[in-house]
């Protein structure tokens, strides 16, 4: 779908859900940029807020992808094969 790769349909081994992939490459990736935002309070006070929710995001970014090798399992909220 939209030019990308199909990956067959991967279950759970623990609860035999549904199992979310991403690339580990794009989550590192992400993660790192949305860690930048960390930054954002220089540029003015009110960015406090956005800059540790994105900041937040982008460590559970890293965490997945070093973690859970890019895996996640939809039925039982785990890192697959952690």
């Amino acid at each position: 779908m939209f030019g990308g790769k199909e990956t067959p349909m991967v279950h759970c081994r623990r609860c035999g859900g549904e199992v979310a992939e991403k690339p580990l490459s794009r989550l590192v990736l992400v993660g790192l940029a949305l860690l930048t935002a960390f930054g954002l309070p220089v540029l003015g006070p009110l960015l406090w807020l956005p800059a540790i929710v994105l900041g937040l995001t982008g460590a559970y970014f890293i965490v997945w992808a070093v973690a859970g090798g890019g895996r996640w399992c939809r039925g039982c909220k785990r890192f697959d094969g952690v």
